[in-house]
């Protein structure tokens, strides 16, 4: 190899989906995957890559193929021209569809790796000599059940720069998506593992073989949060690799905690969250790209507007909107974690609704609400699991929009509606004294 070799890598990109929780009068095209496809293509061709690669899932289900196609084959089309190859394999979601698309077009620079499950290598060439072999595999199926490396037989290269694409849940044993162990991709002599599958970005095994999960490259719900875009790869000569987020998306779902201890009303609170939420925005992110920012907020600390806080969160969260340079700012949701400014400890020395209350969430604040409440706290395990599963939801959870709820959960709805009641009984308590 007479130089170091660059790709640019990206994953689940799900083109025919739309980000989720984005406010009507602020979406439009801008913030489909379609648009940070675009910006990919694009990026690519500045940076004069050798290679594109996209670790499966690039389409988001069958259904969406029409959607997909011609944004597609727009952005192959324009790496074509300048002899810019893209390597893809299939994901879970795009199995049927990705290989019918491919099959479609003509670009001599498009490679399709792991037709049915079957391993595959294509090896890249400039000026007669080969500089990178990439070794695919593909989804044949909706679901896998065992890993691919089982059936991983090709042979070890010959100091040429050697990747692995793969679509897989990474040390997840029970998966049905292809479960790989990270002990698997060590016994390879791949120098980088290209992941898809999980949409959070991040290094997974930072020595060799180097594994990424490039993640989606535009957030699609709030569960996904971080900075988000393709990652630029670098082999060296002497086989290190480095690797560096390109953070090309446009839209990004955020969590802060803000403590409002002290505050006597949302309107305090409302100030309070703007202030916090600009000076994440300002410190925290990078916004060459970035145009809109989705909060989650989870307010904390003690304070006599606990119950106002409850009651108004929804409006509150219709109301705080703003611009901090060029990124509009808006909050997702407002979950609020704060605590009544009373005294637990000595409320529940009593013998009455109130004592109970506080009992309990001294039991939650410690971490044990099963020592001497564990009934009311397995009714409401059994209460929210039972709702998360509810027919109603169907539509939200095809769509991948419900997200996952666990006894955790379940047990921070019952602190909330506990603290509410308890607020209330007080207040009650004080208007007839």
């Amino acid at each position: 190899m007479s130089g170091s070799i660059e790709i640019l890598c990206t994953g689940d990109i799900h083109l025919g989906r739309h980000p989720s929780r984005i406010p009507g009068e602020l979406d439009g095209p801008d913030f489909s995957p379609k648009a940070v496809w675009s910006a990919i293509v694009g990026e690519a061709i500045e940076q004069d890559v050798n290679a594109v690669v996209v670790t499966g899932d690039l389409i988001d289900q069958d259904n969406r193929y029409f959607e997909a196609f011609g944004a597609f084959e727009d952005g192959v089309a324009k790496l074509d021209e300048v002899d810019i190859p893209i390597v893809v394999v299939s994901g879970n979601h795009d199995f049927d569809a990705l290989p019918d698309l491919v099959d479609n077009l003509d670009f001599e620079g498009l490679q399709f790796l792991g037709r049915d499950g079957n391993w595959e290598r294509w090896t890249l060439e400039q000026d007669g000599e080969q500089i990178a072999h990439f070794d695919g595999w593909s989804f044949p199926d909706e679901h896998v059940y065992d890993s691919p490396l089982d059936e991983y037989d090709l042979e070890e290269s010959d100091g040429t720069p050697h990747f692995g694409v793969l679509h897989g849940d990474l040390d997840s044993r029970a998966s049905a998506y292809a479960p790989v162990l990270s002990s698997e991709l060590r016994d390879t002599a791949v120098d980088a593992w290209l992941l898809g599958h999980i949409h959070t970005p991040g290094i997974q095994i930072d020595s060799r073989p180097f594994s990424l999960y490039p993640g989606s490259p535009q957030p699609l719900d709030p569960g996904e949060r971080r900075a988000h875009g393709p990652w630029k790869l670098t082999i060296h000569q002497n086989g290190d690799v480095d690797a560096e987020q390109v953070p090309l998306a446009s839209l990004r779902y955020d969590h802060i905690e803000v403590d409002v201890s002290g505050v006597d009303d949302p309107q305090e609170a409302t100030a309070v969250i703007s202030e916090e939420t600009k000076d994440h925005v300002r410190s925290d992110l990078d916004t060459s790209s970035l145009e809109l920012s989705l909060v989650r907020v989870q307010l904390t600390g003690r304070t006599p507007a606990h119950s106002a806080l409850v009651e108004q969160r929804r409006s509150m969260e219709r109301d705080i909107g703003f611009r901090e340079e060029s990124v509009s700012i808006r909050i997702e949701s407002i979950d609020v974690d704060t605590r009544p400014a009373i005294d637990l400890e000595d409320l529940a020395k009593g013998d009455n609704a109130a004592a109970y209350l506080a009992g309990l969430l001294l039991e939650i604040e410690n971490g044990d609400p099963h020592d001497t409440h564990g009934d009311v706290v397995d009714e409401s395990v059994a209460a929210v699991r039972q709702a998360h599963s509810g027919n109603a939801y169907n539509p939200l959870r095809h769509e991948g929009e419900l997200e996952n709820r666990d006894d955790a959960d379940a047990i921070e709805h019952l602190e909330q509606q506990a603290r509410l009641l308890l607020d209330t009984l007080l207040s009650q308590k004080e208007g007839n004294a």
